[in-house]
C-alpha cells in the first residue's frame, strides 16, 4: 500500500518558509529542519571561509556565465514551492559556494595551482586573489557580469565609487584598465568577451552606457554576446552606441547578428538613428543586413525611413539584393515604399530589376498604387519599365489602370516606346487598353505612332474593338490616322467594318480627306456607300 502523499503548498506559504516561518505540521517549539537548512545557507561566512572568495566567484562565472547566449532547457518545475526554491536556493547555493565552499576548494588545490587546472578557465596558475596589483577591494561575492564590470570600474578608480555614466566610461577608457583586468577576479569578463581588449566595450554595453570606450574593439565580441545584449538596450542608448561606431565596425556588428536579434535592434532605433545607421553601411554590408530580415520586419524598417534615406538605401543596393528586398516585402508595404520615392529614384530602382522581379512588383500592387507608381515615373524611366515586362504582365498592368492614369502613361511615352508597348500586346488586352482611353487621350496616342506600328496596332484589333476605336476618334484625329496608313492597310481595316459603320466613319472626314482616300479603295468597299460620299470620287 502506497502511503506517500504529495505535499502541495501555496506560493504565499512557500515565501513564508523562505522568510523563516515554520513548515506545515511543525509542532510549536519543536525544531523545524527546513527552516534550519535555509538559515544555515544564508548565514554570513566566517573570515576563514571567505578567503579566496573573489577567486571562487571568478571561477564560477568563467565556467557557468561565460556563454550568455547559450540557451539551456531544464525540466519544467510545476510546484510553486519548487519554482521559488529553485531561484532562491540557487542564489543561496552560490553564496554558500563562495563562502564555505572556498575553503574546500582551496584545500584541494583548485585555486593554488597544486591541483589539476581546469582547461580554459585561465585561473589555475594565477596568483591568489588579493595579492596581484589589480585586486578589486570589495568585489561582490555574487556579482553577475554587470556588477563585475562596476567592480572593475571601481578598481580602476582606486576604489572610488563610480556611479555616473561619464565616470564609468572614463574608468573603462583608463590606461590602467589592462593592468587591473589582469587580476584573477575579472577573468570571467575576458572569457566572455573572448579578448581582453573587448572587455571595456562589453562592460559599456552591459551597463547601458551611451558610448563605447573603444568602439573599434566591439567587433571582437562574440556574436551570441552581442545578440544577447543589443536588443535589450533602451532606444536612446542603442542609437548612441551604433551611430558612434566606425562604418567598418558597424558593418561587422550588424552582419554577425542573427535575424532574431537584428530585427529587434533595427526596429528599436528611432527613425533618425535608423537612417544614420543604414546610410553608413557600404553596399556590401547593407545587402546582407536587409536581406536577412523577415518580410514584416523589413517592411517596418523601410517604411520608417524618410524619402531621402529610403532613396539612398534602395539605390545603393546591388541589383540582386534589391530584387530580394522588394520581393520579400508584403504587398501592404511595397506600395508605401515605392510611392515614397521621387520619380528619378523610382525609375532607377525599377529599371534595375530583372523582368521576373519587376513583374512581381508591379502585378502585386493594387490598381490605385500601381497608377501612382507609373504616373510618377518620368518618360525616360517609364518606357524601359513597360518594355521590360513580358507581354502578359504588361497587358495585366495596363488594363488595371483607370482611364486617366492610362491616358497619362501612354501619352508621356516617347513614340518608339509607345509603339513597342502597343504592338506587343495581345489583341484582347490591346482592345481593352485603346477602348478605355477617352477621345482626348486616344487621338494623341494613335497620331504619335509611325505608319508601321499604327497599321500593326489597328489590324491586330478585333472588328468590335476596331469599330469602337475609329468611331471614338474625333474628326481631326481620325483624318490623321487614316491618311497615315498605306492604301493596302487602309483597305484591310475598312474591310473589317460593316457597311453602316464604314459609312459613318468616312462620313466624319472632311471633303479634302475623302478626295484623297476614296480613289485608292477597291470598288467592293465603295458599294453601298451613300451618294454624298461617292460624290467625292473623281469623274470618269
Amino acid at each position: 500500500m502506497n502511503t506517500r502523499r504529495p505535499w502541495k503548498i501555496s506560493r504565499e506559504a512557500a515565501e513564508q518558509l523562505l522568510d523563516g516561518a515554520a513548515g506545515p505540521g511543525a509542532r510549536p517549539g519543536a525544531p523545524d529542519h527546513l527552516a534550519r537548512v535555509l538559515a544555515a545557507a544564508t548565514a554570513p561566512g566566517h573570515e576563514r571561509e571567505l578567503a579566496g572568495e573573489a577567486a571562487a566567484v571568478a571561477a564560477f562565472e568563467a565556467n557557468h556565465l561565460a556563454s550568455v547566449a547559450t540557451p539551456r532547457r531544464g525540466q519544467m518545475i510545476k510546484s510553486p514551492l519548487a519554482k521559488i526554491l529553485t531561484v532562491k536556493v540557487l542564489a543561496l547555493g552560490l553564496a554558500a559556494f563562495a563562502t564555505g565552499g572556498v575553503a574546500l576548494a582551496a584545500g584541494t588545490g583548485a585555486f593554488n595551482g597544486s591541483g589539476p587546472a581546469h582547461a580554459g578557465a585561465g585561473v589555475g596558475s594565477a596568483p591568489p586573489a588579493g595579492t596581484g596589483p589589480s585586486a578589486a577591494p570589495g568585489a561582490p561575492a555574487t556579482a553577475g557580469p554587470a556588477r563585475l564590470c562596476r567592480a572593475l570600474a571601481r578598481a580602476v578608480s582606486a576604489g572610488a565609487s563610480v556611479t555616473t555614466p561619464a565616470g564609468l566610461e572614463q574608468a573603462l577608457r583608463s590606461p590602467a584598465l589592462p593592468r587591473v583586468l589582469a587580476g584573477r577576479e575579472f577573468s570571467s569578463l575576458t572569457v566572455t568577451a573572448h579578448a581582453r581588449a573587448a572587455v571595456p566595450d562589453y562592460c559599456a554595453l552591459l551597463l547601458g552606457l551611451p558610448r563605447l570606450p573603444q568602439p573599434g574593439e566591439v567587433t571582437g565580441l562574440p556574436a551570441p554576446v552581442l545578440a544577447e545584449i543589443l536588443p535589450g538596450l533602451p532606444a536612446g542608448t542603442l542609437a548612441g552606441v551604433l551611430t558612434t561606431l566606425p562604418a567598418t565596425a558597424l558593418s561587422e556588428v550588424l552582419t554577425e547578428l542573427p535575424p532574431s536579434a537584428l530585427g529587434p535592434v533595427l526596429t528599436t532605433l528611432p527613425a533618425t538613428a535608423l537612417s544614420e545607421v543604414l546610410t553608413a553601411l557600404p553596399a556590401g554590408a547593407l545587402g546582407p543586413v536587409l536581406t536577412t530580415l523577415p518580410g514584416a520586419t523589413l517592411a517596418q524598417v523601410l517604411t520608417a525611413l524618410p524619402a531621402a534615406t529610403l532613396t539612398q538605401v534602395l539605390t545603393t543596393l546591388p541589383a540582386t539584393a534589391l530584387s530580394e528586398v522588394l520581393t520579400a516585402l508584403p504587398a501592404g508595404a511595397l506600395g508605401p515604399v515605392l510611392t515614397t520615392l521621387p520619380g528619378a529614384a523610382l525609375a532607377q530602382v525599377l529599371t534595375a530589376l530583372p523582368a521576373a522581379t519587376l513583374t512581381h512588383v508591379l502585378t502585386t500592387l493594387p490598381a490605385g498604387t500601381l497608377a501612382r507608381v507609373l504616373t510618377t515615373l518620368p518618360a525616360s524611366g517609364l518606357a524601359p519599365v513597360l518594355t521590360t515586362l513580358p507581354a502578359g504582365p504588361r497587358a495585366q498592368v495596363l488594363t488595371a489602370l483607370p482611364a486617366a492614369s492610362l491616358t497619362r502613361v501612354l501619352t508621356i511615352l516617347p513614340a518608339p516606346g509607345l509603339g513597342g508597348v502597343l504592338t506587343t500586346l495581345p489583341a484582347g488586352p490591346l482592345a481593352r487598353v485603346l477602348t478605355t482611353l477617352p477621345a482626348s487621350g486616344l487621338a494623341p496616342v494613335l497620331t504619335r505612332l509611325p505608319a508601321g506600328p499604327l497599321g500593326q496596332v489597328l489590324t491586330a484589333l478585333p472588328a468590335s474593338g476596331l469599330s469602337r476605336v475609329l468611331t471614338t476618334l474625333p474628326a481631326p484625329g481620325l483624318s490623321r490616322v487614316l491618311t497615315a496608313l498605306p492604301t493596302s492597310v487602309l483597305s484591310r481595316i475598312l474591310g473589317e467594318l460593316t457597311t453602316p459603320v464604314r459609312a459613318g466613319i468616312l462620313g466624319k472626314l472632311p471633303s479634302s480627306v475623302l478626295s484623297h482616300l476614296l480613289p485608292g479603295l477597291p470598288s467592293s468597299l465603295l458599294s453601298g456607300l451613300p451618294r454624298s460620299l461617292l460624290g467625292h470620287l473623281p469623274l470618269g
